[in-house]
């Protein structure tokens, strides 16, 4: 059987908003009558899809499945306050890390084809005309547009295996190192890929460093990639939910957890300027490296963001998580002054009021002074916030805005800022959408410090009586 597959986009991790593709070709079945090339897409152990071609006019096909397989995956949506809750949304002090539910799949390919025995017949199909294909996909894209789609694509950066490997973030780099700029309130998780099957087999645990502005180490510890720490050791033929892990790894997750106490940015000197967090292989980060160093600025506070909600109803500050390009996730502050609007449709109309269409014999007519005119017959509120970072350095910050701006999920931590104060204080993470149709990016080479301002709309309406 002279069936073969000439062509893919290769095996191991594939980004899912990249060309997915197999070229496959019959020498000797193709120019039977009703043949069709077939192609069978597996998702996660469930067929989601049989695919049929006719031959193209090299008597091949090409089978591009990048949308099928794009609806398939999608990253979490609890795993804000890991330390805090865990990725179920329970709490949980002693779980820092989060497993996944649907952020990362395998997919199998298996191939065939249908033909007739003439053309008054029902054709047939058959497979296992090639060996069956296999890969893993996550929800993004991990292939530059400037690569050939022949070419390999750059899954291999996220590998945690020596002191380059990144998390699936859009931070950049400077000198090597992974910059955030952070509050000491601010929830936010990163994402990395876990274990043999995705070639991320050394993270077994994760390094916590303060450090003070002359990059003195004031406290050093460690969280364990374990099942007890909600992780999964690294190793092969992991199930899937742990192939992609995230790690609660920003000064809230840190402070509420309870694995490792001196770890608390609370226990550890006001001195610190700024923490790095490094995964390695050993309980000895030296020489045991299995990432690139991310390093979380302390921000100090100002007047706009340092704001008691014991008698303000807004806050001063946004924390805003997203769903990120690579498969991952990101995370950001606006601090800068930022400004709420609301916006109410109304719907109306007009009424007589009294009592015109009762009154008469002995009932006299009367109107009232609160009946008739024009009456609301239901309010629509929607809740805008138009947020600002603090002025920095614009490359630090041009990524996560271009990847925060492009995102389909967005997430908003903050109070209830639409209902009454009195319906209580309480913070948690909102689903928003980024309402900007356009964002102009700052260079450093004209901007030395930037701010960008960027408008969230709440996903949530306000509650309006009827």
């Amino acid at each position: 059987m002279a069936y073969t597959v000439d062509q893919s986009s290769g095996t191991g991790l594939q980004g899912a908003y990249d060309e997915i593709f197999y070229v496959v070709r019959d020498t000797v079945n193709y120019n039977a009558p009703k043949f069709r090339y077939l192609l069978k897409v597996t998702i996660g152990g469930t067929v989601v899809g049989t695919f049929k071609q006719l031959p193209n006019n090299n008597d091949s096909a090409v089978f591009l499945i990048e949308q099928i397989v794009a609806s398939y995956v999608r990253q979490d949506e609890n795993i804000w306050q890991l330390g805090l809750l865990n990725s179920s949304g329970a709490s949980s002090t002693s779980t820092i890390f989060g497993s996944n539910t649907e952020a990362i799949k395998e997919v199998a390919v298996d191939f065939g084809y249908e033909k007739a025995a003439d053309a008054d017949s029902a054709p047939t199909e058959t497979w296992g005309a090639a060996t069956q294909a296999t890969f893993i996909v996550v929800n993004g894209s991990l292939r530059a547009q400037t690569f050939s789609t022949t070419a390999s694509n750059s899954s291999d950066n996220f590998a945690l295996t020596d002191n380059g490997g990144q998390f699936l973030s859009c931070i950049p780099p400077r000198d090597t190192v992974y910059n955030q700029y952070v509050v000491e309130g601010q929830f936010g998780a990163l994402a990395f890929l876990n274990g043999d099957d995705v070639g991320s087999d050394d993270c077994n645990y994760f390094h916590v460093t303060y450090k003070n502005a002359a990059g003195a180490t004031l406290t050093t510890g460690y969280f364990t990639n374990d099942t007890a720490q909600g992780g999964k050791a690294p190793a092969a033929s992991l199930p899937i939910k742990s192939s992609l892990l995230y790690f609660g790894c920003f000064p809230a997750n840190l402070e509420n957890q309870a694995i490792s106490t001196p770890l608390k940015p609370s226990n550890v000197s006001s001195a610190w300027a700024y923490y790095d967090v490094q995964a390695a292989s050993s309980t000895t980060l030296s020489g045991n490296e299995a990432s690139a160093v991310y390093r979380f600025h302390k921000m100090c506070n100002t007047r706009y963001n340092d704001v008691s909600l014991s008698y303000n109803k807004f806050p001063g500050e946004y924390y805003l998580c997203w769903w990120n390009s690579l498969g991952g996730v990101d995370n950001l502050v606006f601090d800068g002054a930022s400004k709420v609007m609301q916006q109410v449709k109304r719907e109306t109309y007009y009424s007589i009021g009294g009592n015109a269409f009762n009154a008469g014999n002995t009932t006299d007519y009367n109107r009232r002074s609160t009946e008739g005119g024009t009456t609301s017959s239901g309010n629509q509120t929607t809740t805008s916030i138009t947020l600002n970072t603090r002025e920095q350095n614009p490359e630090d910050l041009n990524d996560l805005i271009q990847s925060l701006a492009s995102s389909p999920r967005v997430y908003i931590y903050n109070a209830d800022i639409q209902q009454p104060f009195v319906l209580g204080k309480g913070k948690a993470f909102l689903r928003c959408v980024v309402t900007d149709m356009s964002v102009s990016y700052n260079t450093a080479i004209n901007d030395k410090v930037a701010n960008y301002t960027i408008t969230v709309q709440l996903s949530r309406r306000r509650p309006n009586n009827l």
